[in-house]
């Protein structure tokens, strides 16, 4: 039996490629030849009926479940970024879908990077419990060696996502207001909006009131107040704190996308799928992932606000192109021990 261990993973884009990953299992009947670890705050599969247990997100309940359970498994896939905490004597992959974390040894000194380096030093600790990471994009093969962490031949570029969510949807691009632009995702540092925020307030003093999609939650009190005072100011900038994401990207025609750092950047696919225009930082994740329409200097506010004019003046622009594929059935196989 596969132990697909997902403890610790319970919101954002890893629990939707978890989600996922057990619809594809449980589609091709192999149910019986799975089993699944899981976190108490993971929204656990209608279609998951058996074959897993949910234990408590500590690092004790996972030790004490690797030990009672040593022999009953064949192979191993953590989804944590942190391989097994005891050696299994099996195959065993650690899914790394963190680039926050393997800059953490660069980067320890600098309060965004404090608590990811300790988690780092974990992961480092169980490092040689696991065979292979299992990564993304080609930019997260080159992170991980550069962390020394392992060679380059024990890290596997395995893409996968569901094709399937957004494609064909949308209205036609012609019908969607060209000046509406979105970026779904938590206020965390490294999605950078500040310096979204500040182009905005670019763009109002020249006279420019684009309308800009965002999620800003309680956990960016700063951003929201700035929000808010942008909009005082005439900006159209509307937080809908959580949302599913489908119905902007089917209306909408621009995703604008300033992160910093990204292990894989599914929003890109989603909103190519659903045929808006993308627009985003000028980084390696990006091209690993999509031929984006626009670059701006992630960096610079009036870069980003140079770039909206042109994508609102500008029809001409191309659409993107996905440039990864979904690996799935492929990841599959290689748990199975199937080529």
């Amino acid at each position: 039996m596969i132990l697909i261990d997902g403890l610790y993973i319970n919101k954002g884009g890893g629990a939707v490629l978890l989600q996922y990953l057990i619809t594809e299992i449980l589609q091709r009947g192999e149910a019986n030849n799975f089993f699944f670890l899981l976190d108490p705050r993971f929204e656990k599969p209608a279609v998951l009926t058996g074959n897993y247990d949910v234990i408590p997100n500590k690092m004790s309940a996972r030790i004490r479940f690797y030990k009672q359970n040593r022999r009953r498994f064949t192979t191993v896939f953590c989804f944590a970024n942190t391989p097994p905490p005891i050696k299994m004597h099996v195959p065993a992959y650690t899914y790394m879908h963190n680039q926050k974390l393997l800059e953490a040894p660069f980067r320890k000194w600098e309060p965004m990077f404090r608590s990811q380096y300790i988690k780092y030093l974990v992961m480092k600790l169980y490092n040689s419990n696991t065979d292979s990471y299992i990564v993304q994009t080609p930019h997260m093969v080159q992170m991980l060696v550069k962390t020394g962490l392992k060679k380059e031949t024990d890290c596997l570029t395995i893409p996968f996502y569901d094709n399937r969510k957004y494609a064909g949807g949308g209205k036609p691009f012609t019908e969607r207001m060209q000046d509406e632009f979105v970026f779904i995702s938590n206020p965390s540092p490294q999605k950078n909006y500040p310096t979204l925020l500040n182009a905005w307030e670019l763009l109002l003093n020249q006279g420019y009131t684009p309308r800009l999609h965002v999620t800003i939650d309680e956990t960016g009190p700063e951003l929201r107040n700035k929000v808010a005072e942008l909009n005082a100011k005439g900006a159209q900038i509307i937080n809908h704190e959580y949302l599913d994401p489908k119905e902007l990207y089917f209306n909408c025609a621009w995703l604008i996308f300033p992160s910093l750092m990204e292990s894989f950047g599914l929003p890109l696919i989603e909103a190519a799928d659903s045929g808006m225009k993308i627009m985003a930082s000028n980084l390696p994740f990006v091209y690993d992932v999509v031929k984006p329409s626009l670059v701006f200097d992630q960096n610079s506010a009036a870069s980003i606000a140079d770039a909206v004019q042109q994508a609102i003046s500008d029809p001409g622009l191309p659409f993107p192109e996905i440039v990864t594929k979904n690996e799935v059935q492929q990841l599959i196989n290689m748990l199975m021990g199937k080529r």
